[in-house]
């Protein structure tokens, strides 16, 4: 035989029989595909906040706590609320008064020198009449809880110079059936 005859004999049988890749006794499965079905998420529903606590109008009794009092700018809050510990709200009608007084720890040589030492400069409000408020009452994001601010709080002027003042403050809340008992508070810085 010739040897091109050979050769071709030869490289027709390597193509039939191969390099025995083909098995067809194995059968490969892949993993079955798992559809996961979408994740449904509830709308959001925004509740409005429970607004706890009592109308001032509404209220037998009215207690006043002072959180912080600013002497040199007269800035306030307090907590309002009912003998039941309930915090009061729809707060508008208020007394406000600064009060300017000698320092103890340092007494005047001169015997008259306390009439300028007591001054006082006043705030208030009627809801009832109209424009006839003065500072701004503001209700806080707590029920309950507020702050008071003016713009015009000078005591220091209306005392004699280089003089110690001690400053206290005195708020009361008025009601349609009840208001709080006037004490003078001190400041807290």
């Amino acid at each position: 035989m010739k040897v091109k005859y050979l050769s071709a004999i030869l490289a027709s049988s390597l193509l039939i029989f191969g390099c025995n890749s083909d098995n067809d006794d194995e059968v490969v499965t892949e993993p079955p595909v798992v559809v996961i079905p979408p994740v449904v998420v509830p709308p959001v529903v925004v509740v409005p906040p429970v607004v706890d606590g009592v109308s001032i109008d509404d209220a037998s009794t009215v207690v006043v706590k002072l959180d912080t009092f600013d002497s040199i700018t007269g800035a306030l809050s307090f907590t309002v609320a009912n003998s039941e510990g309930e915090a009061l709200t729809n707060v508008a009608n208020y007394d406000i008064v600064y009060f300017g007084f000698p320092d103890q720890a340092s007494p005047s040589i001169k015997p008259k020198a306390w009439k300028r030492w007591h001054v006082t400069q006043n705030y208030q409000c009627d809801s009832t009449a109209t424009d006839s408020c003065t500072g701004t009452l503001e209700a806080t994001d707590t029920a309950g809880k507020y702050t008071f601010n003016v713009s015009d709080l000078d005591l220091q002027s209306k005392a004699s110079a280089n003089a110690e003042m001690v400053f206290k403050v005195a708020v009361q809340i008025k009601g349609a059936l009840a208001s709080n008992e006037i004490e003078l508070i001190d400041p807290s810085n």
